[in-house]
C-alpha cells in the first residue's frame, strides 16, 4: 500500500475531495483570466496550485518533505518511467482522437487554445506550460491529494481516484480520458515509489515534448505569420488525424506492452508493503495479460482499415 505520513490522521479522503474541489475552482478562475491577461493567466493559476499544495501541508503541519518526498532515482525508475510515457501517451492520443472525433469543433478549439498559451509570450509560455505543471499540478494532485488518500488499503483506488481527478481538473471533455490515462501513471510512480521526482519527471517529459518545443520553434519563426497559419490550417489538420485513428491504432498495438513493463519496472518483482515482503506479478504474466489489449488495437485497427476502404 502506498506509504502512509507520520500524522496521516490528520489528512483523510473527505479533506482531498474538498482540495480537488477548491483547485477546480483555482483553474476555473485560471481560466477565466487568461481571456483577459492570456498566458499570464496561466502562469499565475500555476502560482496558485502550488500554494494550495504547500498551504494545506502547512494546516496539517505535516513536514514538505513527507508530503513532496525527493529521492535518488535509479536507472531503472528512470527507464521504467520513460517505458509508462511512451506506453501510455499513444494510448490517450488515440481516445482523444475518438472524443474529439464526436465534437471536432471543440477538438479544433482545444488544439487552439493550447498553441496559443505555447506561443501567445514565448518565454512565459514555455515557463507556464512546460516548466510549471511538473511542479505546481503534481504539488497539487500527487503531492497534497494524494497524501490525503495514502491510509487507503487499495493502491489501485488511490490511483483510480486521483487519475480522474486529474482529468476533470484539466476543464476539457475531448483531453479527459487522455489526461486521466497520463494522471494514473503518475499516481502509480508516486504511490508505487514515494518519490515525487518521478511523477514530475514524467510531466516533465510529457509537456516539453507535446508543447514545449512547438514553443521552441516558435522562437525562431515569425510569430504574427506563423499564427496565422496554425489558425488556418488547423481545423483541417484535426480532420485528418482523426480520419488516420485506425493507422494510429495499428502502429500503437505493442503500447500497452510497453507500459505493462514500464510498471513492472517501477513496482519490481518483490515489493515491500507494510514491512513484509510480498511476490509481485512476474514480467511474463503482464506481458501475456497485456498482449490482450494489444490484439485488441490492432485487430481494431485492422477492421476500421477494411472498412474504410470499402
Amino acid at each position: 500500500m502506498a506509504k502512509e505520513l507520520s500524522n496521516q490522521s490528520k489528512w483523510r479522503p473527505w479533506k482531498g475531495i474538498v482540495l480537488f474541489v477548491i483547485a477546480l475552482f483555482v483553474v476555473i478562475a485560471g481560466s477565466v483570466s487568461t481571456l483577459f491577461i492570456g498566458t499570464y493567466g496561466t502562469f499565475i493559476t500555476q502560482l496558485a496550485l502550488l500554494g494550495l499544495a504547500v498551504g494545506a501541508c502547512l494546516i496539517n503541519k505535516t513536514p514538505l518533505k513527507e508530503v513532496f518526498p525527493l529521492k535518488k532515482i535509479t536507472l531503472r525508475d528512470f527507464f521504467g518511467t520513460v517505458l509508462m510515457w511512451i506506453g501510455a501517451v499513444p494510448l490517450g492520443f488515440i481516445s482523444a482522437l475518438a472524443v474529439g472525433s464526436l465534437m471536432p469543433e471543440v477538438f479544433a478549439g482545444v488544439a487552439s487554445d493550447i498553441n496559443n498559451i505555447a506561443t501567445g509570450v514565448v518565454i512565459l509560455g514555455f515557463i507556464a506550460t512546460v516548466i510549471c505543471p511538473p511542479i505546481c499540478e503534481e504539488a497539487i494532485m500527487r503531492g497534497a491529494i494524494l497524501s490525503n488518500f495514502r491510509g487507503v488499503k487499495k493502491d489501485w483506488v488511490i490511483i483510480l481516484v486521483v487519475a480522474v481527478m486529474f482529468g476533470l481538473l484539466h476543464l476539457d471533455p475531448v483531453r479527459l480520458i487522455n489526461t486521466s490515462i497520463l494522471g494514473a501513471c503518475m499516481a502509480y510512480l508516486m504511490v508505487k515509489r514515494n518519490n515525487f521526482i518521478l511523477p514530475a519527471m514524467f510531466h516533465l517529459i510529457n509537456n516539453f515534448l507535446s508543447i514545449g518545443l512547438g514553443s521552441i520553434v516558435s522562437m525562431f519563426s515569425e510569430p504574427a505569420a506563423q499564427q496565422a497559419v496554425q489558425s488556418a490550417e488547423l481545423t483541417d489538420t484535426v480532420n485528418a488525424m482523426v480520419n488516420q485513428i485506425p493507422t494510429y491504432m495499428i502502429a500503437a498495438f505493442l503500447c500497452p506492452m510497453i507500459l505493462a513493463i514500464g510498471a513492472h519496472l517501477i513496482k519490481r518483482q518483490k515489493e515491500i508493503s507494510e514491512g513484509k515482503e510480498k511476490e509481485g506479478m512476474k514480467l511474463g504474466v503482464k506481458i501475456g495479460l497485456s498482449a490482450i489489449p494489444c490484439i485488441m488495437l490492432l485487430g481494431g485497427g485492422l477492421l476500421l482499415t477494411a472498412c474504410s476502404v470499402r
